[in-house]
């Protein structure tokens, strides 16, 4: 059987999983019934209706129109793992050295994942970004994060 359009196939069967994911994990908890529902309810009933409307999208992915924009690029590995490795450096140095040092190493590395990266832009969202977290939260909700690296005595 050829695909007649790549992308609504595959989108297709990635609803189907989730929702067949989501509605086998609720099945841990009591389903409850239509008048008094348990906790596992909602996410069954919402995990059903994602998998039936994967089941509707794949299938017009098999008998849809052919063409060749409807067919999938190649995985993009690079800006994953830079997006994803920035979100863990951020993590492992936000207690040494501090929120600041931390959100520059965040912003800069996740904007490296981009298409189109130019210092100068990084810098500029940078510290906007950077004087917004301060202002939210530590200056606004007075949270406990250390903002410079300890070894500075701040």
């Amino acid at each position: 059987m050829r695909l007649k359009n790549e992308k609504d196939f595959w989108s297709g069967v990635m609803f189907i999983a989730f929702g067949l994911g989501f509605a086998g994990m609720a099945q841990q908890y009591d389903m409850g019934t239509p008048q008094r529902m348990g906790p596992a309810f909602f996410p069954t009933i919402l995990g059903s209706l994602l998998a039936l409307m994967g089941l509707f999208i794949a299938a017009t992915g098999l008998r849809g129109k052919s063409g060749a924009a409807d067919r999938i690029d190649r995985f993009h590995w690079r800006p994953l793992l830079l997006v994803l490795g920035a979100v863990l450096v951020f993590a492992l140095l936000l207690r040494p050295l501090g929120l600041v040092v931390a959100l520059i190493m965040l912003i800069g590395l996740g904007a490296a994942g981009g298409p189109d990266f130019k210092p100068k832009e990084v810098v500029i969202m940078a510290t906007a970004l950077i004087l917004l977290v301060l202002a939210v939260f530590i200056w606004g909700l007075g949270l406990t994060i250390p903002v410079w690296p300890a070894f500075l005595g701040r």
